[in-house]
Formats: C-alpha cells, sequence, structure tokens
C-alpha cells in the first residue's frame, strides 16, 4: 500500500480533484460519511437504473418497470399525493 500525504490549506471549499480520487482508488462514485472528528470518503458503486427500476416493480405489481407510465404530468400540489 503507498501511502500519500500532502498539506492541503482550505481558504474556501476544500474539493479533491478527479485524478487524485482515481489515485485513491475510489473511481467517480463516492460516498462522503461525515462524523464528529471525521470525513470519510467510500467509493460508492454506479446505480443501474434498469435494475433498481425492475426490483421497485415488485412492489408496484407483477409486471416489469418497462410496462409502467413513470412520465405522469402533475398539475396541481393535490395531485401529488
Amino acid at each position: 500500500m503507498v501511502v500519500k500525504e500532502m498539506e492541503v490549506v482550505a481558504e474556501g471549499n476544500l474539493v479533491l480533484d478527479r485524478e487524485l480520487l482515481k489515485e485513491a482508488g475510489l473511481g467517480e462514485h463516492v460516498r462522503v460519511i461525515i462524523r464528529k472528528g471525521e470525513i470519510r470518503i467510500l467509493a460508492e458503486p454506479a446505480i443501474d437504473a434498469e435494475k433498481e427500476l425492475d426490483e421497485l416493480a415488485g412492489s408496484l405489481g407483477q409486471e416489469p418497470a418497462a410496462e409502467y407510465d413513470f412520465g405522469l404530468k402533475i398539475a396541481g400540489l393535490h395531485d401529488a399525493r
């Protein structure tokens, strides 16, 4: 394991560039966990939207997600129930 130490002085927001994330093996999708005294940056796998919709389809009925029309139009707040 290669350890890289660097000093960062942030005068505004601290931003980690893509190259540093790649070097750490984190990829482009990350999860940031913030707790008192620590900030963790973990690799997060990319979400497969089609797979997620198929899993949700089971809660709507037995049809696959492709059978549902998710492009519904909402005219007002009362329609959003």
